[in-house]
This record gives structure tokens, sequence and C-alpha cells, in this order.
């Protein structure tokens, strides 16, 4: 085992990725090794693009005219691809954003893929600080050899256990700040 330069988690030799934060750890020489670790490099490359604002990146790995979201902040209806659009507004305010990546299960059904993972992401947007811990599926499609994000579903888990074991949601002051 070896360790991240970047967060100092034990990641494996063959490793492209930092599964805890994502940094890129070795050059591919052929590219990733199966269509799982693929899938991987793609939804890790699209949350690492949240943390550098890099919108261009994203648009790379995205199927721009299929493309749909459920999001962990409003609005929490399905969106088109006017969420990609809504991300870009929120990068000219995000301060701070930092993730680990967990659970990963990746299925491959011939040219789509279903990835699940549970994240814990981070940060500063405007003044308000947020810590989260959510869900994630995503749904890819392979065009042209390469796997492209058609939608994502992001669901936060509940934040605590209140009084009588019943469940409460996460606090939030007020709604998505930007």
């Amino acid at each position: 085992m070896a360790k991240c330069p970047k967060c100092g988690a034990e990641v494996a030799e063959n490793d492209s990725f930092c599964k805890s934060c994502g940094e890129r750890l070795s050059q591919p020489e052929a590219g990733p090794s199966t269509a799982e670790d693929a899938v991987k490099a793609v939804v890790t490359q699209r949350i690492d693009g949240v943390r550098r604002r890099d919108m261009e990146a994203i648009l790379k790995i995205v199927d721009k005219d299929k493309y749909t979201k459920f999001d962990d902040w409003p609005p929490f209806e399905r969106q088109g691809p006017e969420a990609l659009d809504r991300e870009a507004e929120a990068f000219k305010v995000l301060k701070e954003y930092g993730y680990e990546i967990s659970n990963w299960k990746v299925d491959i059904f011939g040219d789509t893929s279903l990835a699940s993972f549970t994240i814990y992401y981070r940060g500063v947007i405007r003044e308000l600080s947020f810590n989260i811990k959510s869900r994630v599926t995503a749904f890819l499609v392979n065009k042209d050899g390469a796997w492209k994000l058609v939608h994502e579903h992001w669901s936060r888990f509940p934040e605590q256990q209140g009084q009588g074991g019943q469940w409460q949601g996460q606090r939030r002051r007020r709604p998505f700040p930007f």
C-alpha cells in the first residue's frame, strides 16, 4: 500500500486516482484496466471538476443532450441540462470544496453502466459552510469508446438520530445560497 500525496489516504500501488479525494496518482499508460475502473475514473473526474471549478472538464464527460440530475440541493426536482448552467454559476461563489468517496459499486450492462457510491463533501459557498454525506447513483453510456454521464441522482443521508429513534434531516439555515 502507498499513501496519497494530497490527503494521505492509503491507496493501492496500481490506483490511478485516490478513492478518498480524487487526486490523480499516476498517468495511465493505456487507460483504465477495466470498464469498472473507467467508469470510476469518469465519475471521479466529474466530482474533481467541481473541486477545481472546471466546468470545461465536466462538460467533456457529460452527454449534454441527454443529461439529467436529481440534486441534493434545491431544486429537488429532476433538472435537465440547465443543472450544468446552475453549477457553472455556483462555481463563481464556491470558495472551498473537498470530498471523500467510499462504498463504490459499479455494474456494467453492455454500453451502459450504473455507478453508486457514498460521498462526504464539505466546503464554503458564499459565507455558508457545508458538510454533507450523500449517496449518489450515476448512469453512464459508452459512446464511441468513452463513458459519458447521462444521469446523476444525489440524495443526502439524514444528519442524525434524534429522540425516540426518529431520524432528523440535515438542518439548513436557508436554501442553496446562489
